[in-house]
């Protein structure tokens, strides 16, 4: 690789760090860029997953102080996101490739939306529960998670990761509205998860992908690691303090842009 490519590889690894520790929508960065690079639609995802981990890390050490009297509830998380990680990348393996491309501007624009309408989307699911339990709605940073997770969180959130270890873009928007259907209102707590549940299955399918020969595109993935890493760690103490309202609407026109790129260049691949 060029040192121009490598720059252009860091800043965008940075970028989708820090963009994951906000909303878990890294990968909409990340993947168009790594296929226009030259990489297969599926092979990109792979690369993207692996070089990502490292942001994830990142990220949850920036949650640390959040997540202090929460270790039975992240245990509890622990399973179905590796076999629900384990299952969505070896989906994504047995997807033909043509296919898998035409199927991600579909992704792309649903990891946007999910990702725009994140805080909506999050309020709905608190004002449902209120409506179910007679509870309080009101989001806080003081009411802590229970000590362990209910089933009915630990089933939706083997599904989403399911979701996760296949593509996985937008889901930290999911994995927000189903802790706030199980009655969790600490934000930052809620977005500490939230890293903690990504980060596992998206090691597991990390594994699975490094696994598979000529996948992972490894000069990539260690270019991209270190800026992953710095974006993550930064985002995650940044986003505790300011509002994300203009990252959110840049994201927003870069995942409707990619998309329509996206669609253009299946559109090409399967008339190829």
């Amino acid at each position: 690789m060029s040192l121009s490519e490598i720059a252009i590889l860091s800043v965008c690894a940075a970028a989708a760090g820090a963009v994951n520790a906000l909303a878990g929508g890294g990968m909409l960065v990340a993947y168009p860029v790594l296929v226009a690079f030259g990489l297969s639609p599926i092979a990109a995802n792979a690369t993207a997953t692996v070089a990502l981990l490292s942001g994830g890390v990142g990220a949850q050490l920036g949650y640390r102080k959040e997540m202090k009297g929460s270790a039975p509830f992240m245990r509890g998380l622990v399973v179905p996101c590796i076999i629900g990680g384990t299952i969505g990348a070896f989906l994504l393996l047995k997807t033909p490739p043509k296919q898998f491309a035409a199927m991600v501007p579909g992704f792309v624009l649903l990891a946007t939306f999910l990702f725009a309408a994140q805080a909506q989307i999050t309020r709905l699911a608190l004002q449902i529960h209120a409506t179910l339990t007679g509870s309080d709605v009101e989001v806080s940073t003081d009411n802590l998670a229970p000590s362990t997770p209910a089933v009915s969180l630990l089933i939706a959130q083997f599904c989403i990761s399911i979701y996760i270890g296949y593509f996985g873009a937008g889901a930290g928007a999911i994995m927000l509205a189903n802790f706030g259907f199980a009655g969790l209102m600490n934000i930052h707590q809620m977005n500490g998860l939230k890293l903690w549940s990504g980060m596992l299955t998206n090691v597991t399918a990390a594994i699975v992908f490094s696994l598979q020969p000529s996948l992972v595109n490894w000069p990539m993935v260690l270019v991209m690691m270190f800026g992953s890493s710095v974006g993550g760690y930064a985002s995650s103490r940044v986003a505790q303090r300011v509002s994300d309202k203009s990252v959110r609407v840049a994201i927003v026109v870069i995942g409707v842009a990619m998309a329509a790129w996206l669609a253009v260049n299946a559109i090409r691949l399967r008339t190829s």
